[in-house]
């Protein structure tokens, strides 16, 4: 899948933590979406507390959301703890972040998935999206400056 130049930079720099293995990306529209609407397997993916605390998306609001998988090795584990730290810290400077955790039910009709299906859903919210996503390519290319900071600043091990 090709992604704008600002989303591919930041996955390449999330790639580079040892232990992720994958990172995937999708954009929501959320001004649509009422608290109503998040029981229904479509809406799945969404933030539920979040959504629910506003009542719904808001108004000219867009969800960048970065899927993130890992390898469950104790290097991953150290990639995730500092990405949970790097996403609360940004979050209290002001960006609109959160990182949560994100898993499908313990069986399906093919059988118990309980252990292998989790992964990190790190949800950034931008609003003030109007006629495109400038704005939104904006915020992602300020983030992944600051975690490439980060990474060189506190001397996290990479691939």
């Amino acid at each position: 899948m090709s992604y704008p130049i600002d989303i591919e930079q930041f996955h390449q720099t999330v790639l580079k933590l040892k232990g992720i293995t994958e990172v995937e990306s999708g954009v929501e529209n959320l001004e649509p979406i009422e608290a109503d609407l998040l029981g229904y397997s479509a809406c799945a993916h969404l933030p539920h507390a979040a959504l629910l605390r506003t009542g719904g998306g808001l108004e000219s609001e867009v969800l960048l959301q970065f899927e993130i998988r890992f390898d469950y090795s104790p290097e991953s584990l150290l990639s995730v703890e500092f990405l949970a730290w790097f996403v609360r810290d940004c979050a209290r400077g002001g960006t609109k972040v959160q990182l949560r955790p994100f898993a499908l039910p313990p069986e399906s009709p093919l059988g118990r998935q309980l252990g292998t299906t989790l992964k990190w859903h790190l949800d950034l919210f931008v609003d003030g999206i109007e006629e495109t996503l400038d704005p939104a390519f904006e915020t992602v290319r300020r983030l992944n400056h600051s975690l490439q900071t980060a990474i060189r600043l506190y001397h996290i091990p990479v691939k």
